[in-house]
This record gives structure tokens, C-alpha cells and sequence, in this order.
């Protein structure tokens, strides 16, 4: 066993066993390097990736392929998730050097850690267009000892190249009456009008610039935005990426149909999904949103809970070795488990043949393929209680399967992400149920996660990991605020929320007081201090900050956090404008900035009731403040609160008079 056996990352202790000589990222590997004047390399994956376990199988787990590693390499493995940082640097030299990049990620590093080649999966054999990895090792071996002075300038090249990434993202110009006209005439030119989303194949969800299409069509009464939004998420409910018969959602789907999925559930996915469910619920109210948002909440209690609370990162593809073997089914299964008149009518809901919908592995991947299924003599009320009959026989039986296996890993920033997203469900159906879960996850992390008052990364089998991130940071600031507005308990936004986002402030700001940095710089062993601006599957932490800082300028009326949000849009916005899909989360708040500001205040007995029924309106931009006492430290209640319920609207920094009814204000607000 080498150095991996005394982890706890589920990734890590994956490969405990392997023959290589693995190290975890830290001083005692990288002290080992530059003792030994030896190249570096940095393999990193996670713990549910197909092709990780692939190159596992084909070259980590044989001898004679660790022994070369091992000869001429320190080798150190990195679970993506524990270390973003770690992950970000390679990951950016990997794109530079090919254009794209993925999992696993395998650097090459000198001594000094300064990567010179990165590369993704490499075969036992030379096939692919690609060399072989043990090619790849003895090339890259010979060529440091026979000639390490091109390593150090492509090293040199590589890092500066990073370095400067920032500056060419943060260049590019575009006029600023024009931003988000241009912005939302990109966005729609990417739309897949035919099949829902963004792109062909393999297709991701995208969520976030669903909500982007979604705010501005609310904001600017263009309809067509509002409709693609619903659009996109039905497609996916009605596909393969929605486990039809468990709930939850995949990954992304290898094709451009939303029908075949990479089988592996990613905690963020789902609670960014549940996220703009609930905000489509509030907008074209739909009965299959409510059934996605109760079966995908469902799902993660049963399957993605961990014991001390808080939920586990993600499930595998694969079980007993074969991708999606868990969640496929074949025909003769329906018909030994249903009786026999319901055969027919639930395989022609879920689309499943006896030849197999997914011909390339003869099995069926349930879906919808068009509306409720006519059949001769049975009404519509039957049809749907038959199939609600069916789909709980069969996640039963799926049940007794050996289930694919599961990282748990307690990741702050993930489940960060499902507080959030659980607000806004309580919001979109009114069920206490997801507001309990909201508090009661937030609860769970400050306990298992927040340590001597320091905040950390993950916890996994008892243990801390890395002090929290960027990412962790502004993810739990906006759940503290998502957590104030719905109860109302503006502690959580005064108290919580200010003190999470004044330390990033103090502590993860670059130079020029614009943008924050993934880790403190000062902090780092990278040979590069990382920014990330891009919102692709999770939000960035940027991204993410300048929302928060947006929201608590309006709330506190503090200058200092509207005009650092409003200076990192100015930064960014020229990168947003041109490429809205990988920048949705910014787009969201450039629109609320350009928005007039919009305040419902409450105040006085039972106010937290009366501006309950307020929050099933989805209006961007517009802040709902309720108190029940008189409160001095937020401007918003000043000489507001009096003997009787008051309500009171403004809008752009001018106030309507004051009204007793929530009807008078509904209208002011119309």
C-alpha cells in the first residue's frame, strides 16, 4: 500500500492499492521533488469518474507501468473536488497546451512544480491518435535528463500564459449601453430551439443560463426567454438525464436528445436544478415541476444523506463495473415484476422495447418520448395512477440492486448550493418541508464544517480537509441570504452572510481590489495564485461574490460591497456580453445592477406572515424585508415600524405611500 491508505477522499483511497508510489498533495511530495531534483506528476480525478477508474484498471493497477512512474517520478494524486486550486492550475496548463482539457488530468511538473505538459486519458497501448502511457513516462524522462533546459522554457511559457489569462479575460471591451442587449442576443443564438438546452452533444444542463433567460424575459416582458426557460427544463425531465423511475438528474447526457446519460449524480447539479425549478414553478406554474422538485428531494434523503447530516458528493456511473447498470432495465423485467394489462402501457410511457431503447448496450434507459399513452377503454386518472403503481414497484426492485458506489465527501460549497436551492422550493410550493431541510442543512454544515472558527472545505469519515475556499465561502453567504429572505430572520443576512462575505473581502482580494483569488496567495505552494471567472457546472466563485455583494449593498445600503460589485462587472462585462453561456451567473447580476432598485417592507405585528405569500412571486431584483420589532441597524427599517401593519413599496429610491393591506401593496407593486 502506498501513502494513499492514510486519506479519507474516496478518490484517494481508490488507489491506496495501486502499485505506484502515490503521494496526496502536500509539502512532504513536493519537498521529496526538489530534494531529489526529479519530475512531477500530478494525476487528478474524482471519485465518480468513468474514464479515472478506465485509466486506473489499464495502467496504475500494473506492475510494470508503476515501476517506470515510480523510477523516475514523484507521483501524487489529487481528488478535484479536496483541491480546486491544485486542479485549476493544472487544468488551465492542460487547455493551454491542447485547447481542451477533462478527467482524469495528468501534469507533468518540474521540481519546483511549474507544470510543463499536461494531458487526459492516455492508453495502455499507443490508439486514439494518442501514445501510450508508458511512451508518454519514458519521453518525458529521457527528455528532463537529456535536455531539461526546454522543459524550463515550456514551463515558463505555461505559467506566464496562465498568468496572463486573467488580463486577456478581463480586456476584452464592449460598449456599455450595449452589454445586455448583445448579451442576450448571444445567449438566444445558442439556444437549441428543437431539442431544449445549449449545444449538441455531449449536452449539460446549464441551469444558470436557463435562470439568466428566465430573469431577463421577467424583467423585460419578452416571453420568448421565459418560454425557453420552461422549455429546456421540460426537455430534460421528459429525457433520459431525469431518473424517471429514482428522481434526480445525471451529469449530462452523451447525446443531443437528453436521452442517454452519463450515469454519474453530481450533489450540484441536482440542488442548481432544484434551484430554477423552483423559480419556473413561480413563473408558469407546471404540476411535472412540482413531481421533479418532490422526487429529485426524495431521492437525495434516500440515497444521498450521510449520517451526521449533510449530503454525500456524488453517485457513480458504474456498478458491478458496467456504466448505468443500476438505473437500466430490460422488457422481460417489466413483465415479471407488473401485471400483465400494465405492461404495455408503462413500457410505452418510459419508452422501453424489447430490442432496448439504448442499442448500443441492448438495454432500455427509461424516458418520455411523447404524452400519456392512449389505451382503449382506460381514462386518463387510471392511466397515471397505474404508472405511479409501476414506477414505485420499480424503484423497489431497483432497490435490491447492487447500487453504484457513492463519495462521501461533505463538500461545503455543494451543499452550500442545495440550501439555496431549497428555498427556493419552499418558495415555489409553499411546503414547509423544504424549509426545514433548508435550516436544517445549513445547521449541519456550521456543525460538521466550521472548526475554532475557521470554516473548511470538507469533511469526510470524521475529518476536516483544506481551509474553505472562494468558492465555499461565496456559496455559503448566498445561502445565508437565500435562508433570510424566506424566514425573514435578517440575522442570517446581517450576522452570517456580512461576516462570510467581509472575510473574503480581507482576505481572498487581488491586488487591484477587483476580483478575489480561489486561495489566499499567501497561502500557496502553486507556482501560479488562481482566479476562476467561469460559471460552467458550478458557479464562480466571482461570479458568485458579486451577487452576494450586489444583494447586501441593497439590503445595508453599505457602499462599499454595491461599488465592489458594480466594479467587477465593469471588469468582466465585455467577457460576459460575447460569451453569455459561460458566464450566466455574472449576466444575472449585471441585469439586476441595471435595474432600479425595488424594496417591500413590512413592519409591525404579524408582518413575517404578511410577506409570506409575497415570496411565491418570482420578481428579480425586488427586496422583501419583513420585522416584527423595531430594528436600528438596517436603513430599510428606519422610522418605519409602527403600532399597526404597514406596508411599504419603492422603487428606484422613491417611496409610494405607505398601505395596511397586502392587496394595496400587491397593486403598488403591479
Amino acid at each position: 500500500m502506498n501513502r494513499l491508505q492514510h486519506e479519507t477522499s474516496p478518490y484517494l483511497l481508490q488507489h491506496a492499492h495501486n502499485p505506484v508510489d502515490w503521494y496526496p498533495w502536500g509539502e512532504e511530495a513536493l519537498e521529496r521533488a526538489r530534494r531529489e531534483d526529479k519530475p512531477i506528476i500530478v494525476s487528478i480525478g474524482y471519485s465518480t469518474c468513468h474514464w479515472c477508474h478506465v485509466m486506473e484498471r489499464e495502467s496504475f493497477e500494473v506492475e510494470a507501468t508503476a515501476k517506470v512512474m515510480n523510477e523516475h517520478f514523484v507521483c501524487i494524486k489529487v481528488d478535484r473536488e479536496e483541491r480546486p486550486d491544485v486542479d485549476q492550475v493544472y487544468m488551465d496548463a492542460c487547455q493551454a497546451i491542447s485547447g481542451g482539457g477533462g478527467w482524469p488530468l495528468n501534469a507533468f511538473l518540474l521540481p519546483d512544480a511549474r507544470p510543463f505538459f499536461a494531458g487526459t486519458y492516455y492508453p495502455p497501448e499507443p490508439k486514439y491518435n494518442r501514445p501510450s502511457w508508458t511512451q508518454l513516462l519514458r519521453h518525458i524522462a529521457q527528455t528532463f535528463t537529456d535536455d531539461r533546459a526546454s522543459l524550463e522554457e515550456q514551463a515558463q511559457r505555461l505559467v506566464d500564459n496562465i498568468s496572463g489569462g486573467r488580463d486577456r479575460l478581463l480586456g476584452i471591451e464592449t460598449k456599455q449601453e450595449d452589454g445586455s442587449r448583445a448579451m442576450m442576443e448571444q445567449l438566444r443564438a445558442a439556444y437549441d430551439g428543437a431539442r431544449g438546452g445549449f449545444g449538441g452533444a455531449p449536452k449539460f444542463p446549464m441551469s444558470q443560463a436557463l435562470e439568466l433567460l428566465l430573469a431577463n424575459g421577467l424583467m423585460t416582458g419578452n416571453n420568448q426567454d421565459i418560454y425557453h426557460a420552461g422549455h429546456g427544463m421540460r426537455a430534460m425531465l421528459a429525457g433520459g438525464i431525469y431518473d424517471q423511475i429514482g428522481g434526480g438528474f445525471s451529469r449530462y447526457t452523451v447525446d443531443a436528445h437528453w436521452r442517454v446519460p452519463h450515469f454519474e449524480k453530481m450533489l450540484y447539479d441536482n440542488a442548481l436544478l432544484l434551484r430554477l425549478l423552483g423559480k419556473l414553478q413561480m413563473v408558469t406554474p407546471d404540476p411535472r415541476y412540482v413531481q421533479a422538485i418532490e422526487e429529485t428531494t426524495d431521492w437525495l434523503e434516500a440515497e444521498m444523506a450521510l449520517p451526521e447530516g449533510g449530503y454525500r458528493a456524488a453517485l457513480d456511473a458504474d456498478s458491478e463495473g458496467v456504466e448505468g447498470k443500476y438505473y437500466t432495465w430490460r422488457y422481460e423485467e417489466l413483465e415479471a415484476l407488473l401485471p400483465p394489462e400494465d405492461v404495455e402501457l408503462v413500457a410505452d410511457f418510459y419508452g422501453i422495447t424489447r430490442a432496448g431503447n439504448w442499442e448500443e448496450e441492448h438495454t432500455n434507459i427509461p424516458y418520455r418520448p411523447g404524452p400519456l399513452p392512449s389505451v382503449t377503454g382506460l381514462s386518463p386518472d387510471v392511466a397515471v395512477a397505474k404508472i405511479a403503481a409501476a414506477r414505485r414497484q420499480l424503484a423497489e426492485a431497483r432497490r435490491l440492486r447492487i447500487p453504484p458506489g457513492a463519495d462521501d465527501k461533505l463538500l461545503l460549497q455543494w451543499n452550500a448550493l442545495l440550501v439555496s436551492g431549497w428555498t427556493w422550493c419552499f418558495r415555489a410550493t409553499g411546503e414547509d418541508r423544504y424549509l426545514t431541510l433548508a435550516r436544517e442543512l445549513y445547521e449541519s454544515l456550521r456543525r460538521q464544517l466550521q472548526h475554532e472558527g475557521r470554516w473548511y472545505r470538507n469533511r469526510t469519515r470524521g475529518r476536516l480537509g483544506a481551509p474553505a475556499f472562494l468558492d465555499d465561502y461565496a456559496a455559503l453567504a448566498a445561502a445565508a441570504l437565500d435562508l433570510s429572505e424566506v424566514t425573514f430572520d435578517l440575522d442570517y443576512a446581517l450576522t452570517d452572510a456580512r461576516e462570510l462575505v467581509d472575510h473574503v473581502l480581507e482576505t481572498f482580494s487581488d491586488e487591484s481590489d477587483t476580483m478575489f483569488y480561489l486561495r489566499p496567495p499567501q497561502d500557496s505552494e502553486l507556482p501560479v495564485a488562481t482566479q476562476d471567472f467561469y460559471d460552467n457546472a458550478l458557479p464562480s466563485g466571482n461570479s458568485q461574490m458579486a451577487h452576494n455583494l450586489y444583494r447586501l449593498g441593497r439590503l445595508t445600503e453599505v457602499e462599499r460591497y454595491t461599488a465592489r460589485a458594480e466594479k467587477m462587472l465593469t471588469a468582466i462585462g465585455g467577457a460576459v456580453s460575447r460569451y453569455p453561456s459561460s458566464f450566466a451567473g455574472w449576466g444575472l447580476t449585471a441585469l439586476l445592477l441595471q435595474q432600479p432598485g425595488r424594496e417591500l417592507v413590512i413592519t409591525g405585528p404579524g408582518a413575517r406572515a404578511a410577506a409570506r405569500p409575497f415570496l411565491s412571486d418570482y420578481r428579480p431584483g425586488l427586496l422583501i424585508v419583513a420585522a416584527e420589532e423595531d430594528r436600528h441597524d438596517l436603513p430599510l427599517l428606519r422610522n418605519r415600524y409602527l403600532s399597526d401593519l404597514r406596508f411599504f413599496v419603492c422603487e428606484n429610491r422613491s417611496c409610494r405611500l405607505p398601505v395596511d393591506t397586502a392587496e394595496a401593496a400587491r397593486h403598488q407593486l403591479n
